[in-house]
């Protein structure tokens, strides 16, 4: 059975019906990072469309409505109550809206205790003023009445102070049935409800988007509420500022419906709903489930500016600009104690953030981060089932391509070359709760900023250079490439060959390192690095601001050359060049680690340069000698550093350099501030010309650590040679020379070790358990002087000095001025040192010389006189041997400093 229509006013709601706008559903989303904008944005696809951002709802306050008279014949009664009025439901917070009752009605269909339900609706004039009358100073938009339940509600309701006809208290359980509706009157016709025109303002939201509004005297927000529209402008929903008095620019309807109780006597004969009142900065429509099968939606949103549209299960729009809600919760707690909702049993909790990864990779997504974070599955009934929601996918936007699995889970890969500049691709798929509610499709965004192009030497021709389809030739990949892009080497079977000149701030990884997108992983480490082979030239040119990892580099002329590397990270396995230098970097700052450096250098050019370089280089091995490669250059420098206006950071370890000049040379002008940190670590230099020379100038400090390394010279030069020369007053060396050994020719006129403070500055050194086995002039010479004043601190110790027959002659010389107008200083504390002189010589272990202007000092000495010097030093070096070059030494007590 049916009841006809009751209205207090039903001449005026229709006449209000032509001045009711259509709505806008509009998506959104807390929007994540700032993505990059995309060039060209892709066309919308049918039924989908970005979701704008979303500010969070704000309440202004809270309102309260009054319904009663529901059971009347009088009719419905429909009232905005004061605080006072509500008695104990009243509320701290009354300051939200002003509104004035319009019209209101109410009818009932079907059959009590059966499928009998009662419908009602009031449209209210909206005016910008706070609940006193008191206009806002602030335009509103997309003013929205939400839902909210308080401490004066039937828990986990918006409803409250429900009575019957006789005034005692109806069963509080009915207002958890109390489920929303558009505004519906009853059509004669069909005997069934049917939309009051232009009053579909019903609104729905995902879970997550009414939360904010969960605060102060709101205990927990519904994503359900009304929606304000303008009163005349059918395109707008704004409300101007400070309005008069009389100025009620907005119009709302509320819409509800109640089951019929099993008599009337127990049907709620009034109760009051209460509303969060909070400006929405999105434009939102919502297709209502009575509004589904008439199609009408489409409409109003395009009346509103074409925005986003709400839809429910059940749906079957298939328009532009959806997002599907799918569900929501009209009664109870979140989650699955919800009691009364709208829809199927999936909800969306919150409008998916956008994704971001690099172009052309296959960025993983595993089910935790995947969509199905963003959806909620509900059981049919509180008790009943759970429900599994399934996910598929349904493509891109632009092309690209997407593997979901049923969980939410998926794989993308961008349209090739997509990526730079940035652009925002979609995910279409839809959602199922396997109860007969499939979403129409959805999107949700991936950003694509930067892009990795992808190469591998088995790879079949005709790739497109991403991931699964990569190119099979390095002039592919080069020509692909754009500034800033990552090209990426698979290892293949014999690696990739061919000349690669970087761009700009590319960069370069292989399988010696691990590729990720944030913190994702897209190719983990391989088993052994990539190579990349060129046989006819530089294996690899640098640009400025390039990062090398995982490879490992071969060339013939060169390895890696950079002539302004600016900011520059290579982390190698291997770089080699079999007729040329190994490395030639030049004009930056840089972060290099490689385990092996190989290279063959000729007319001069070193096997290594550093220069105008800041920063750290290392070259590490596994652990034996010559492990770390092996460096030579026919008549120039194996390793030649000259650092910039900076601090370069130079480790060799497990090295070998051979055949060259000079085996490693620092050398500074007097103008340079550049300063070095250098460790020479389990090294081996064989037959060059100097092995290792150490000659700053400037007003840098330098730090120098020499251990557990060999030199070697069958023929000419010296081992280790620090000649400070052209430094600055005041600047200071410091160095350790430990447990190394020195094998020089004894037909030559080499040193095992020489430490000259040349000219001013100050050189600090430890000098401790060293061997040297042959020489060809001193095993080791310590000296300070030749113009100027500088200071040489040597802290001598454990030392083995000997050597067979040839042209050798002292064991240590120690040399304070090397003119006689130097005012230098040189303090050698000397001890537990085994000096002898070269086999077969007349001559002694320690030879000691000072100038009349210098300084020497002998910490610990008391007997200043030639023979207690010659005492002091013999016995603090047994079985060591001591001489007087140049009498009288006058050598003074003192501290020597250690670096």
């Amino acid at each position: 059975m049916t009841s006809p229509a009751r209205s207090t006013h039903p001449k005026a709601a229709l006449r209000l019906s032509a001045l009711l706008p259509a709505l806008l559903l509009s998506a959104c989303f807390q929007a994540p990072a700032p993505a990059p904008v995309p060039a060209t944005p892709p066309p919308p696809t049918s039924g989908t469309v970005p979701p704008p951002a979303r500010s969070d709802l704000k309440a202004l306050g809270t309102v309260t409505v009054n319904f009663s008279g529901l059971t009347d014949p009088a009719g419905l009664k429909v009232a905005v109550p004061s605080s006072g009025a509500l008695g104990p439901a009243a509320l701290t917070d009354r300051s939200s809206v002003q509104l004035k009752v319009l019209s209101h009605g109410t009818f009932t269909t079907g059959t009590r205790g059966v499928d009998g339900v009662r419908y009602l609706y009031a449209t209210f004039l909206v005016r910008n003023a706070d609940g006193s009358g008191a206009a806002y100073p602030t335009a509103r938009q997309n003013l929205t009445l939400v839902a909210a339940s308080t401490a004066g509600t039937v828990p986990n309701t918006p409803y409250s102070a429900l009575l019957k006809y006789d005034g005692s208290p109806a069963d509080a359980s009915a207002a958890t049935t109390i489920t929303p509706t558009a505004g519906l009157m009853f059509d004669r016709g069909t005997e069934r409800p049917t939309l009051l025109p232009g009053g579909e303002d019903l609104q729905v939201f995902a879970e997550d988007e009414v939360q904010p509004l969960t605060a102060g005297s709101v205990t927990r927000a519904f994503p359900f509420g009304y929606v304000v529209r303008h009163r005349v402008n059918t395109a707008s929903r704004a409300l101007p500022a400070t309005p008069a008095a009389d100025d009620y620019a907005g119009v709302v309807t509320i819409g509800l419906k109640l089951p019929l109780q099993a008599s009337v006597a127990d049907d709620p004969y009034s109760f009051n709903m209460t509303f969060a009142v909070a400006d929405d900065s999105v434009t939102r429509v919502t297709e209502s489930p009575e509004e589904q099968a008439l199609g009408t939606v489409q409409a109003r949103a395009t009346a509103l500016g074409g925005a986003q549209v709400a839809l429910l299960c059940g749906t079957s729009y298939a328009g532009s600009n959806a997002v599907f809600i799918g569900s929501a919760t009209t009664a109870g707690a979140p989650g699955n104690g919800r009691l009364t909702h709208l829809g199927g049993d999936v909800a969306l909790k919150a409008l998916p953030s956008s994704y971001f990864t690099p172009g052309n990779v296959n960025y993983p997504v595993p089910t935790e981060t995947g969509l199905g974070q963003y959806y909620a599955a509900y059981p049919t009934t509180p008790s009943g089932p759970a429900t599994t929601l399934t996910f598929a996918g349904q493509g891109t936007a632009r092309g690209g391509q997407l593997n979901m699995s049923g969980d939410g889970a998926f794989t993308f890969t961008s349209k090739v070359g997509d990526g730079a500049p940035a652009v925002t691709d979609q995910l279409k798929y839809t959602v199922s709760d396997g109860h007969g509610c499939t979403s129409p499709v959805q999107t949700a965004p991936v950003s694509v900023s930067g892009r990795v192009w992808f190469a591998r030497d088995t790879a079949a021709a005709g790739g497109d250079g991403r991931q699964d389809t990569p190119f099979n030739t390095v002039a592919s990949l080069q020509s692909a490439s754009a500034i800033g892009d990552t090209l990426y080497l698979f290892r293949g079977t014999g690696g990739m060959n061919g000349a690669l000149a970087l761009k700009d701030n590319q960069r370069l990884l292989g399988e010696g390192a691990e590729l990720r997108a944030g913190s994702t992983l897209i190719v983990p480490f391989g088993p052994q690095s990539s190579a990349l082979n060129n046989p006819a030239g530089v294996g690899l040119t640098l640009a400025t601001g390039n990062k090398v990892q995982g490879v490992s580099i071969t060339g013939t002329t060169g390895g890696v050359m950079g002539a302004n590397v600016g900011q520059l990270t290579l982390l190698a396995d291997v770089v080699r060049a079999t007729a040329g230098p190994a490395l030639d970097l030049r004009g930056g700052q840089i972060l290099a680690d490689i385990n092996s450096v190989d290279a063959a250098s000729t007319g001069g050019v070193p096997g290594v340069l550093l220069s105008n370089l800041t920063g750290n280089f290392t070259v590490r091995s596994a652990g034996t000698v010559g492990s770390g490669g092996t460096v030579q250059s026919t008549g120039g420098a194996g390793y030649r550093l000259e650092p910039g206006n900076g601090l370069l950071d130079v480790k060799l370890i497990d090295v070998k350099v051979q055949n060259s000049a000079t085996g490693l040379a620092y050398e500074l002008p007097a103008v340079s501030t550049g300063r070095l940190n250098l460790l020479v670590l389990q090294s081996s230099f064989v037959n060059n010309g100097t092995g290792l020379l150490l000659s700053p100038g400037g007003s840098g400090t330098n730090d120098y650590t020499i251990e557990s390394s060999s030199f070697t010279q069958t023929v000419g030069g010296g081992g280790l040679v620090y000649s400070a020369q052209n430094r600055s007053a005041g600047a200071t060396d410091r160095g350790q020379i430990t447990s190394n050994t020195f094998s020089m020719a004894t037909t030559g006129t080499g040193n095992g070790i020489t430490l000259s403070q040349a000219g001013p500055g100050n050189g600090v050194f430890s000098v401790t358990d060293n061997q040297v086995t042959s020489f060809g002039t001193y095993g080791i010479s310590l000296s300070a002087g030749e113009a100027g004043s500088g200071r040489l601190d040597v802290t001598l110790q454990r030392n083995t000095v000997a050597s067979p027959a040839g042209n050798g002659r002292d064991g240590v010389s120690v040399l304070a001025g090397i003119n006689t107008t130097d005012t230098s200083t040189l303090c050698l504390n000397a001890a537990a040192n085994n000096v002898q002189a070269a086999a077969g010589s007349s001559l002694s272990g320690f030879a000691l010389r000072k100038r009349p202007g210098s300084v020497l000092v002998l910490p610990g000495i008391t007997n200043t006189s030639d023979a207690g010097a010659i005492s002091f030093i013999q016995a603090a070096n047994s079985p060591s041997t001591a001489r007087i070059r140049s009498a009288p030494l006058d050598p003074q007590n003192g501290t020597c400093t250690l670096p």
